[in-house]
């Protein structure tokens, strides 16, 4: 994978259109992302507060247009929804793409699947 920076982020509250659109993520501190890192969706391994191994997830830094909403940092777990956590930290992150607008929000949830298959199978390599 790409070296790009890890950081670590408090968990903060978000709207839960994730969770109603069948894609629950962790909403991250802003304030805690590296100013380096572009604007985009990611493959990355989450270590949640209290846990000794990281999950495989997607990241999404920027804004989100279908919605019409501010920029944001929030994780998406592969292996399911996530569980209370007050921190994350993010590794090994791998670029997938910018943040695009879609039509509506069913379009942006093809997107999601296919940007889910790309850090499923980035995460999948040695």
């Amino acid at each position: 994978m790409a070296a790009l920076p890890s950081f670590e982020a408090a968990v903060v509250s978000g709207a839960g259109r994730g969770r109603r659109i069948g894609t629950p993520t962790l909403n991250l501190d802003l304030a805690a992302v590296p100013r380096e890192l572009d604007d985009g969706i990611y493959a990355c391994r989450a270590r949640l507060d209290g846990e000794a191994e990281p999950r495989d997830a997607v990241m999404h830094l920027g804004e989100r247009p279908v919605f019409r909403d501010s920029r944001t940092c929030e994780v998406h777990l592969l292996d399911g929804p996530p569980p209370e956590t007050a921190r994350v930290a993010v590794l090994d992150l791998a670029y997938i793409r910018e943040v695009r607008d879609f039509p509506s929000p069913d379009a942006l949830l093809e997107r999601i699947a296919q940007d889910i298959a790309e850090a499923r199978a980035i995460l999948s390599q040695p």
